[in-house]
């Protein structure tokens, strides 16, 4: 199993670590070239706006005609967008080909994750799909870190032109593996998370809405967090709160997986959530105080992560093998939805409020909170296994 998926794996981690580092330089890139910081802001926004729209395209493609066409069509706009950017003079042109880079964002992330989860044994699917987010994330810790040191030493454009020999490297591994024959009908398993399952739609609407809160949990925290601990008095410890997440989140990817494969993903899914609103609640609360802050990471990171695994073992648990590329689009676009969203609201009410107010992020503890205990306590409204399948 490890031999057929390491490809892909190897692969993802290529293709996260490329949209890690370019939303992390492009901002510098357009100022360095001349843009304002309002443009700096503004492509990145365009390049996600894109990739929401896109998925819808690009989902039902998927379930169609396969996942692997769509993954290499989305690595080779990395390729291009790779190799087109630093040669842009002009704003407008930076957005045309943010926008093509959109194409991979939108194709290969949800087409990926079907990949891992049809070719995962049934009773493994929780473990592998853990695994897969595992390596995906490791590329943050490394992606940035390497990138900015190559910028400082041969500058943008030797930076871009690397990351698309990445890519091309990626679209290589991809375009030679041989994925297992598509099956027309999610095989049947006896295991909690289809006991009692919900309808489809109530399986995608959970697990969309339940990413959604969380994601915007996760943009406060990204977006405001550092001015936020800076106000509180900690200007030295910025930093440490986001190592933190990406340290509990890389703990809670494989945790949560096998967990789900034992356990029913739902509940798991609420328990991370309440982990993650008892995570930020701590840091409204006591941010300035070391100790606390990481404790307040640490949960912060694992309850997000863990909510995300937990989040597509309920669809690869419960929705056909042939629609769970569509599933899996719309759980990714609530997570680009969510962490805009929470970028644009409390963008407002931290420009009312002040950079030190607690507030927003006591709100959104709340928010993470209440929907972790619904999605504890909601019971399903059949005990049919067979009539969550089918649809």
């Amino acid at each position: 199993m490890g031999r057929k998926l390491a490809p892909l794996f190897f692969a993802a981690f290529l293709a996260y670590g490329y949209n890690n580092i370019f939303m992390t330089l492009t901002p510098s890139f357009v100022v360095a070239a001349g843009g304002t910081l309002a443009e700096a802001g503004l492509q990145n926004s365009v390049y996600l706006a894109a990739a929401v729209l896109l998925r819808f395209v690009f989902g039902p493609a998927a379930d169609r005609w396969g996942t692997k066409p769509v993954m290499l069509v989305g690595l080779a706009s990395f390729v291009l967008g790779g190799i087109l950017f630093p040669l842009c003079a002009e704003f407008w042109q930076m957005l045309l080909v943010r926008c093509v880079q959109a194409v991979g964002l939108a194709s290969f992330w949800s087409s990926a994750t079907a990949t891992v989860s049809e070719a995962a044994p049934p009773q493994a699917r929780g473990r592998w799909l853990g695994l897969y987010r595992l390596t995906t994330s490791a590329s943050l810790l490394l992606g940035p870190l390497v990138a900015f040191g190559l910028v400082k030493a041969a500058g943008f454009a030797a930076c871009f032109w690397m990351l698309a020999g990445c890519s091309a490297v990626a679209l290589t591994c991809v375009g030679a593996m041989r994925l297992p024959r598509r099956r027309r009908e999610r095989l049947r398993v006896k295991s909690p998370c289809v006991e009692g399952s919900l309808s489809l739609s109530g399986v995608v609407g959970m697990a969309v809405t339940g990413t959604f809160v969380a994601a915007m949990g996760y943009g406060l925290l990204f977006s405001f967090g550092g001015t936020f601990i800076s106000a509180a008095g900690m200007t030295e410890n910025e930093g440490w709160c986001f190592t933190l997440i990406g340290l509990g989140g890389l703990a809670a990817n494989p945790v949560a997986g096998i967990l789900c494969d034992r356990r029913d993903a739902r509940r798991l899914f609420g328990i991370h959530g309440l982990l993650m609103g008892m995570g930020v609640a701590l840091f409204a609360v006591a941010a300035s105080s070391l100790p606390a802050l990481v404790v307040s990471g640490l949960c912060i990171g694992y309850g997000y992560a863990g909510a995300m695994v937990c989040a597509q073992a309920m669809i690869a648990r419960q929705v056909a093998e042939g629609r769970q590329a569509t599933a899996l689009a719309l759980q990714q676009n609530a997570i680009d939805v969510g962490i805009a969203s929470a970028s644009a609201l409390y963008g407002g009410v931290f420009s009312a409020l002040g950079s030190s107010a607690a507030e927003p992020f006591l709100f959104q503890a709340c928010f993470v909170t209440i929907c972790g205990v619904v999605l504890v306590a909601v019971r399903s409204g059949s005990r049919d296994a067979s009539k969550g399948s089918s649809a």
